[in-house]
């Protein structure tokens, strides 16, 4: 690589930088405010009141806004030795820990531009705005890259037992069995199942046998606002009947990407392709979580056999815009792009792979079969 093209790409990496510190430093009220659910869940862990709305929203009010936690118990004790930090100290921690987990993620996702990855990592502002708020996602992301990392070295156990760790937002992980299955990766199925059966169990020796129940209570109010929500839950909301339209979109999504997960051999593509699509398919998820798209914009910005409109139409979504727009007054602006575009991407790369049997290596990538 050039002087100047390492100029130029440390020029854009500061610019994407410098731009999402300045929208957190105008972000202060949503500062931390999950990271406070996270503190104040992992103080009730283990107790049998982690979902008792009065003892949590206490504990939270001590700090800022209050909000339902939707994790399982398992989870949230997870987090609990967080709980035994002063505050203001677990927050820098848990911080410099999601910072460490997005690096780690961009550098084990198989087959992806590093340099790309870097870009887009630090232009998003999905990605900004899972640091400010405090999410998890962070960490389910850098499960995901590891669990294909080492499907890819030839892991399949531990790999399963890694896709499990996705439990902390299994709303998101519906993807992950299709992938699974559609390749027919048996062993890496078999122990995620074991180790998530395993981490459900643990859910009812430290909450009781009826966290189920309050679970589903809090449940069933963790997921106001749809209409901003970039997914197909989202796009369902404007239609007449919204139910029917969801479970017809879920299946034709699920259908669509067990098709090109047959096809794609490359791990890293197929991989990207099954977060994308978990991403529309889980009935939870706001701007923040489109951070997921990040694998798939950079495979296709990168790759030589994708078209110039569709490499566009990814360097759009890198930009600011989808989020902007999806906390707007018009929010279908951004969800539409965004649903298009992990639609069209799937379709052109099941078109391309049912019609051409070739290596396409740009930059060293696998085969797509």
């Amino acid at each position: 690589m050039t002087a100047r093209a390492m100029l130029s790409i440390g020029l854009v990496c500061a610019l994407g930088l410098a731009f999402n510190i300045y929208m957190a430093l105008n972000n202060a009220g949503g500062w931390g405010v999950d990271f406070n659910q996270f503190y104040s869940a992992g103080k009730l862990a283990g107790t049998g009141r982690l979902y008792d709305w009065d003892a949590l929203s206490k504990l939270e009010a001590e700090r800022g806004q209050t909000v339902p936690t939707g994790r399982l118990p398992v989870v949230a004790y997870g987090v609990k030795l967080e709980g035994w930090m002063p505050y203001r100290t677990a927050q820098l921690v848990w911080l410099a820990a999601s910072m460490v987990a997005l690096a780690l993620f961009a550098l084990a996702w198989p087959g992806v531009n590093r340099v790309l990855m870097a870009a887009a990592l630090v232009w998003s502002m999905p990605a900004a705005l899972l640091l400010i708020y405090g999410q998890d996602t962070p960490f389910w992301l850098l499960w995901v890259a590891a669990g294909l990392w080492l499907l890819e070295r030839g892991s399949p156990r531990l790999a399963g037992a890694v896709f499990a760790l996705c439990l902390c937002k299994y709303h998101l992980a519906a993807g992950i069995p299709i992938l699974l299955i559609a390749q027919k990766r048996w062993s890496a199925l078999a122990s995620a199942c074991a180790t998530g059966a395993v981490l459900v169990a643990a859910c009812f020796a430290l909450e009781g046998w009826r966290w189920p129940s309050q679970y589903w209570a809090v449940f069933r109010i963790l997921s106001p606002a749809a209409f901003r929500m970039p997914n197909l839950h989202g796009i369902a909301y404007w239609t007449p009947w919204p139910v029917p339209a969801e479970i017809a979109l879920f299946l034709a999504m699920a259908a669509l990407l067990w098709m090109v997960c047959r096809r794609v051999s490359n791990v890293g593509l197929a991989g990207a392709a099954a977060v994308a699509a978990g991403l529309l398919m889980g009935r939870h998820g706001y701007a923040n979580d489109g951070a997921l798209l990040l694998p798939l914009l950079v495979f296709t910005v990168q790759r030589t056999s994708v078209p110039g409109w569709l490499k566009c139409w990814a360097l759009l979504l890198l930009t600011p815009a989808t989020s902007i727009l999806l906390s707007s007054q018009s929010p279908w602006a951004g969800q539409l792009p965004v649903v298009c575009f992990v639609v069209t991407a799937l379709v052109m790369e099941l078109k391309q792979s049912a019609g051409f049997d070739r290596v396409d290596r740009p930059a060293g990538l696998s085969r797509i079969a």
